[in-house]
């Protein structure tokens, strides 16, 4: 049997990198629920936590286009990575006292940072409008995914012998 992480990040693959029918979310956010159950925990408290959420579109006001589909509190157009985004947008200002106390090492630039990656992960589980031509439904071409690997490996050691004349 798969492990419950496994599952989860099947899911969130499976709806991140193509567009679910509307008549299909709810099964989809069911499924999603089970990941999140399956990885986190199946204590008494999760359950509760777990049925807060929902993967939801993000509707495009003048247009009733959907532009994202992702998770979202329930019944609420609150989407996470933007509730992360408003949560963590002041962090390179301010490293909040409870993390300060917990991690005294980490400098404010660290803290900015970390939140920033923490938001590309939510970001990265959402399937978006705009991203669905490049995506090609979640197929990608190793031989360029190679060259990516390779030419953004130059870029990264380029960066890291000269942080301001690296391009």
């Amino acid at each position: 049997m798969a492990s419950g992480k496994q599952v989860l990040i099947h899911f969130l693959k499976k709806y991140s990198l193509q567009k679910t029918k509307k008549e299909d979310l709810a099964n989809t956010s069911e499924d999603i629920r089970i990941g999140f159950l399956l990885h986190g925990s199946t204590a008494k408290e999760m359950w509760r936590i777990v049925d807060t959420i929902e993967w939801g579109e993000e509707i495009e006001n003048e247009s009733d286009e959907v532009i994202s589909q992702g998770l979202k509190i329930k019944d609420k157009n609150i989407s996470l990575p933007e509730l992360f985004d408003y949560i963590t947008w002041e962090s390179e200002h301010k490293i909040p006292k409870r993390v300060a106390k917990r991690f005294p090492e980490l400098t404010q630039y660290e803290y900015y940072a970390a939140t920033r990656i923490m938001g590309l992960v939510l970001s990265s589980i959402e399937w978006s409008g705009w991203l669905s031509e490049v995506e090609n439904g979640g197929k990608l071409d190793f031989v360029e995914l190679d060259k990516y690997l390779k030419s953004y490996k130059e870029k990264l050691s380029s960066y890291r012998e000269d942080p301001e004349n690296y391009i």
